[in-house]
């Protein structure tokens, strides 16, 4: 099975990168519109099975969710938009052996939870993308810091090098993981 898996960014990539250095990987840039260009580009140029976006998440201050923890996003929800245009996003590939969490895809950091767990910028773009276009996705977050926390605080080496960890057994695992499809 050809997996991909896309990254916000270099630094988030940088500990998957080490540990499993024959697997392809991009980076997609920040936000919704970078990541919803560098998901189609990755899937018209590598024609991957399966995508797998992962990166850094903010846990908001209800949840149970802890900083450090690795969650397999269940539901992505675009934040913002009014109720009736309000759509949510799900994952089309089964991550085994993570907590699940629904995630709030946001514009800027600290937008009320509704619902949500965890926040980040580029998920629902990602799944848009990829269910358009008709490839199994998942995401998995790294919390790296409760939302509203100033940059400085964030523990972002940790969550990458977690992050890391858990990317590495899925994708040693792939084969055995089914498609919700």
């Amino acid at each position: 099975m050809r997996t991909v898996v896309l990254f916000p960014t270099a630094g988030e990539a940088e500990a998957f990168r080490r540990r499993c250095p024959g697997v392809a990987y991009r980076i997609t840039g920040v936000g919704p519109a970078a990541a919803a260009a560098a998901t189609a580009r990755a899937i018209v140029d590598e024609r991957p099975d399966l995508l797998l976006l992962a990166g850094i998440a903010g846990v908001y201050p209800a949840s149970e969710v802890a900083v450090g923890e690795v969650v397999a996003v269940a539901e992505e929800r675009v934040e913002g938009l009014p109720e009736r245009y309000a759509d949510a996003y799900r994952p089309t590939f089964a991550v085994p052996g993570l907590r699940t969490a629904v995630s709030n895809s946001v514009a800027r950091s600290g937008a009320a939870p509704a619902g949500a767990e965890v926040e980040n910028m580029e998920g629902a773009a990602f799944f848009a993308v990829a269910a358009a276009l008709g490839v199994p996705a998942a995401e998995v977050r790294a919390v790296s810091n409760r939302v509203g926390e100033p940059f400085g605080v964030w523990r972002v080496a940790d969550a990458c090098e977690a992050l890391a960890r858990e990317l590495a057994l899925l994708v040693g695992e792939i084969g055995s993981v089914s498609s919700l499809d």
